[in-house]
């Protein structure tokens, strides 16, 4: 029984799968996936065009020590200091209008250009402030070892702290719960309208007279998932593999883990909803119920989903994004962002997706009887509660 079950519920998913396939709209929509993710990951190789260079204008010589600051700033900041000396101030004070150089030093005169940034104009400041300091402690009488003892002094280390420990993969995190989303989203649409479609044509009842109906409720899940799951490799797969190479985006290559986990959140969200878009879709008799049919069940995926991007972006370790990573209806898009965050638990993780999974097993059972009996009443739109009551009868 169960094998010939299957053997009819593959030949559903292979039905969607080759309609979705065949469809502009998918093929469209996969290229252009794959130009979105080819894009993130050489777009930045390409324009990335090396370190920062900036340029210091003087008239003659720059001081040793000024020099020696700014090339140490430089090696430590990834950045590159060119030097260009001139025979006095009006040829440096040129040179800077014109752009040939980013700051200028003459005559006891900084000459900084109104659109240069603002950290290196202060960085040639503060060595020629030292430099300055250094001379006249001499005139004091300070030894060149005095100087440099004081010059030595060191400011004290910085240390970044906030709600996530990578703001980097905190980033990828925030992009991963939009994406899982959107593909929860569009996918669950997806189902709700074939499923209606499927109804209002009648091709439901020449199906139902060799098909059980969950074996076209579970067809059509598996088949649209297929659909929207290869599409959202394609997305992954590049952007992944460029994480993990760690030459083309400026992230941690933990990221790609976390990418590869958030299929599996998107494979465990795309099943909590997609039978209960099937089931609230089947009530309808109309395509054009659809929307508000399934309105309820895109309620509970919107707020999910600002929970995830407002609550738990803010603050990863709250009581309350804690509680929406593990409710089942909020954690495919919220685990992910808090787990970016690195400040999750092992624990906390297998137990939320447990759980997921757990919802989904029941959502399915639930949204199959609801399925079952609504995809056979045709002519007027079911209500819910009808579907169950007649269910239960």
């Amino acid at each position: 029984m169960g094998g010939t079950w299957w053997v009819g519920t593959r030949m559903v998913a292979a039905r969607s799968i080759t309609e979705g396939g065949r469809s502009r709209a998918f093929r469209i929509t996969t290229l252009l996936l794959l130009a979105v993710a080819l894009a993130a990951v050489f777009l930045p190789r390409i324009l990335g065009g090396g370190p920062t260079t900036y340029t210091l204008a003087t008239d003659g010589t720059a001081p040793v020590a000024v020099r020696a600051q700014l090339d140490a700033a430089a090696e430590g900041a990834d950045f590159e200091v060119e030097y260009l000396e001139l025979a006095d101030g009006p040829a440096v004070e040129d040179a800077v209008r014109q752009g040939d150089a980013t700051v200028g030093v003459a005559d006891e005169v900084m000459y900084v250009r109104s659109d240069a940034p603002g950290a290196f104009p202060v960085l040639v400041a503060q060595a020629l402030v030292a430099e300055e300091t250094a001379l006249r402690l001499a005139a004091a009488g300070l030894s060149p070892g005095e100087i440099a003892e004081l010059a030595a002094i060191t400011p004290p280390e910085q240390v970044e702290v906030g709600p996530a420990q990578d703001e980097g993969r905190a980033g990828v995190g925030f992009v991963v719960g939009i994406v899982l989303y959107l593909a929860i989203t569009f996918s669950g649409n997806l189902i709700a309208t074939n499923v209606a479609v499927e109804k209002s044509t009648r091709i439901a009842e020449v199906l139902l007279a060799v098909l059980r109906p969950s074996q076209i409720l579970v067809g059509n899940v598996i088949g649209i998932g297929v659909m929207t799951f290869t599409q959202l490799l394609v997305l992954a797969v590049p952007v992944t593999l460029g994480l993990a190479a760690g030459d083309s985006l400026d992230l941690p290559a933990v990221a790609a883990a976390d990418i590869g986990l958030a299929v599996a959140w998107f494979v465990l969200g795309y099943f909590i909803y997609a039978f209960l878009f099937a089931a609230t879709a089947a009530l309808v008799d109309k395509v054009t119920d659809v929307a508000s049919a399934t309105l309820p069940v895109s309620a509970l995926l919107i707020v999910g989903y600002l929970g995830a991007v407002i609550v738990v972006v803010q603050n990863p370790s709250s009581a309350l994004s804690v509680t929406l990573s593990m409710f089942p209806l909020s954690s495919p898009m919220a685990m992910p962002i808090r787990w970016a965050s690195g400040t999750v638990p092992a624990w906390q993780l297998v137990i939320s997706m447990e759980l997921a999974v757990a919802a989904a097993v029941l959502l399915a059972w639930f949204g199959s009887r609801v399925y079952r009996r609504a995809l056979v009443v045709t002519g007027r739109r079911l209500k819910l509660r009808e579907a169950l009551s007649v269910e239960n009868a």
